[in-house]
């Protein structure tokens, strides 16, 4: 079967098989493969016996009733290059479906990093580098966004570290965000710069965000101290966790940057000794010197991190710095 492959085999992939193999490795099922391609099931049966035939090998395991679908060695590793090229080609899309000289870049972002790091570089992109626009994708926490990254559906996003599962994207650092504990204003704590004792959290019902890597590392710790927190609510919604939090559920156990943007009167309390920190990243798959705008993006990013985070940021490297 591998006598005929050669590279000018190789040239005759189309766009569509890989988007078949991409399909059929995220659905799972020929089914739904075909729904979400808007083909029947055996054209998506053809474009991957045809992509086959290019590579010469099996890519998929062909499932039997009722069982997922699943890639062979083979398959994973040409869907990496497979997500890749679609990456590509929905950048070039944005790029030349953009108003005239403007470049559009999609990025994804949390909750906290969306209120208090993105306006400022919308602004430091607009001074600097006009012609890049971007389309933000905003969610709760950085989970989703990991996937739409590794799937090419976004061209960068911010991101806890270290991710639970690391995709061998290019992350760089960004700032450091101690956690803390916040408390109705008119509850037992009312000193607004009191801090308190990790052991203080034994018996206290806590509200937490419920996907977060960083809260799981928090939550390691204090069982790791002997500390085993009680929740009386997990929520990756900040409305949510407020709104419990006011009502006197618990206190919310949650990074600094995402308690200043709850309202009300709360009280921000410092832990010490320090829990582990969320640590704030932006992470992207393609080579910078070959992608201008997103270099530009970066560039942009680390510049206002470290003016608006100065006392919390992390020192850029320097080839991280280099964009326009």
């Amino acid at each position: 079967m591998t006598e005929s492959v050669g590279r000018s085999a190789w040239h005759g992939i189309e766009v569509r098989h890989l988007a078949a193999l991409q399909a059929l490795a995220e659905e799972a099922s020929f089914h739904g493969a075909a729904r979400r391609l808007g083909y029947s099931q055996p054209a998506v049966s053809q474009q991957l016996a045809a992509l086959e035939r290019i590579v010469g090998t099996q890519l998929v395991n062909r499932p039997r009733v009722s069982q997922p679908l699943t890639l062979t060695e083979s398959g994973e590793r040409l869907l990496v290059h497979a997500r890749a090229i679609q990456a590509s080609l929905s950048t070039a899309e944005a790029e030349l479906a953009g108003r005239a000289g403007t470049t559009q870049l999609r990025i994804g972002a949390y909750q906290s990093v969306a209120a208090h790091l993105l306006p400022h570089v919308v602004r430091e992109l607009g001074r600097k580098a006009p012609h890049v626009e971007l389309l933000l994708d905003d969610c709760p926490g950085d989970v989703r966004l990991v996937a739409s990254l590794d799937r090419g559906d976004l061209d960068a996003c911010f991101v806890d570290l270290p991710l639970r599962f690391d995709r061998g994207l290019q992350k760089e650092p960004l700032a450091v965000d101690d956690y803390v504990l916040v408390v109705p204003r008119n509850g037992r704590r009312a000193a607004r710069h009191e801090s308190i004792r990790p052991a203080e959290l034994r018996g206290v019902k806590l509200i937490a965000f419920k996907s977060s890597g960083s809260t799981q590392r928090v939550i390691d710790h204090l069982r790791a101290d002997g500390i085993e927190p009680q929740f009386a609510l997990r929520s990756d919604d900040n409305n949510v966790v407020q709104g419990f939090v006011a009502a006197g559920f618990g206190a919310a156990l949650i990074p600094r940057l995402a308690a200043e943007l709850l309202s009300g009167s709360l009280d921000l309390l410092p832990f010490d000794p320090a829990l582990p920190p969320r640590i704030i990243a932006l992470a992207w798959t393609r080579d910078l010197a070959t992608a201008p705008c997103l270099q530009t993006f970066v560039a942009a990013t680390l510049r206002v991190a470290g003016k608006i985070w100065h006392d919390r940021a992390i020192a850029a490297r320097p080839e991280a710095v280099t964009g326009g």
